[in-house]
């Protein structure tokens, strides 16, 4: 099966054709069109011609398009293949039936999944889990979010936005608000009292040679992201935490951490999950956690 795989962000949409696990060399990217002005995005139509495209190139090789598999921002109603609601960075996009489209203009099959829950699932086929484990994945970027495996199932939710951890509060703010990266940034820069641009990089490397605002900013940013990984713990009880987001290039300092961090907030060391790691996907993680699901949910029907 020859299986169009999308990703859409709010920057970009990159998309590739898996077969076997594998990809076709149909690797695409295009930025995504949205206007913040107008509070209108083109997502529809672009996805809408990209099918087209690839339908067209895959004939060239007398080979043809057996289904599209999408993973979005967004909160998504994966049975209808609709996105329920979306952030600021998409304005206009909730409501958006990417299902009926497909349907009625290729009569291909297709599931639509949001982009975090597609990252989990392919952290879950991609490494050694087994059935009876109960995963957690945390992305941390500019905001929070979160995909939960239990049992072999992806948890979705009753309004399809179980995850949606960025939005929890703790004392008194969002969790993102407090311990994604965008906050880590924000807090350095305060801490420095400069208006000079800081990123992510400068803040390590700051830390690696023991710069001691460095050393601290990073130290209070586990803290607060630990108090909210607590409840998911006590709730969840996962076997493994993996945690992604470009921040989790620093993964060597990070993960010894916030496991000690961890422990010294919950209230018994029998509450630990086995593995607290890093997600191991790389960059396809939304394409190919989107295919793996359309292979486990649409083709195996």
């Amino acid at each position: 099966m020859n299986i169009l795989a999308i990703d859409i962000g709010g920057t970009t949409i990159k998309s590739d054709v898996y077969c076997n696990d594998k990809s076709l060399g149909q690797f695409n990217e295009m930025p995504t069109q949205v206007d913040l002005n107008t509070q209108t995005n083109n997502i529809l139509n672009q996805v809408e011609q990209l099918i087209s495209h690839t339908i067209e190139e895959l004939s060239l090789q007398n080979k043809q398009l057996s289904g599209v598999a999408i993973a979005t921002a967004g909160v998504v109603d994966s049975s209808q293949g609709t996105v329920v609601y979306a952030g600021y960075t998409i304005p206009n996009y909730g409501g958006t039936d990417f299902s009926s489209m497909i349907q009625e203009q290729f009569d291909l099959p297709c599931v639509v999944l949001n982009d975090v829950n597609s990252a989990t699932y392919a952290e879950y086929k991609l490494n050694d889990y087994n059935k009876e484990d109960t995963l957690l994945c945390l992305t941390i970027g500019t905001g929070i979010g979160s995909g939960i495996v239990i049992h072999n199932n992806l948890l979705i939710g009753h309004t399809f936005s179980a995850g949606e951890v960025g939005y929890m509060p703790i004392e008194g703010q969002k969790y993102q608000n407090i311990a994604s990266t965008t906050a880590l940034v924000k807090n350095y820069q305060s801490v420095l009292n400069s208006k000079e641009p800081v990123n992510g990089k400068m803040i390590f490397e700051a830390y690696h040679h023991n710069n001691s605002k460095a050393v601290h900013v990073v130290r209070e940013w586990i803290q607060q992201l630990v108090k909210g990984l607590l409840p998911m713990v006590y709730i969840l009880n996962p076997t493994t935490i993996a945690l992604g987001g470009g921040v989790m290039a620093q993964h060597e300092v990070l993960i010894p951490l916030i496991k000690d961090e961890l422990r010294h907030q919950l209230e018994s060391e029998a509450f630990m999950p086995k593995s607290i790691k890093p997600m191991n996907v790389g960059n396809e993680a939304g394409r190919l956690g989107a295919y793996y699901y359309f292979l486990d949910h649409v083709s195996s029907k």
